[in-house]
């Protein structure tokens, strides 16, 4: 089994409304690897963070799937967006991640 890096397994953070929500409630929201575990989930956001010390908690993984859309050129073509993964995790008491959501 090859190993991934951080960077690799760890897409980016998902900012919408109800992310934020959750980031208040302490709760970080991210773009991942489709094939990744939580274990290793886990793994990289503590490697990519290391500098502000956090602890992941527990993580809960969702597949969203892809939405449906039409090509209007060709008449009766109908495609997709793709699929990703998306990981909500929850931190230790008192963790913040500093810097995902600016200066909020």
């Amino acid at each position: 089994m090859t190993t991934k890096a951080a960077s690799e397994i760890v897409i980016g953070p998902v900012i919408t409304e109800r992310t934020y929500l959750l980031y208040t409630q302490g709760r970080y929201t991210f773009k991942v690897l489709g094939t990744a575990s939580k274990t290793e989930i886990k793994k990289a956001l503590e490697e990519q963070y290391e500098s502000q010390g956090i602890q992941v908690k527990d993580i809960n993984t969702v597949t969203m799937r892809g939405k449906k859309r039409r090509a209007y050129r060709r008449l009766g073509s109908v495609g997709s967006t793709p699929e990703w993964k998306k990981a909500i995790v929850t931190l230790g008491a008192g963790q913040k991640i500093e810097g995902l959501f600016g200066s909020v």
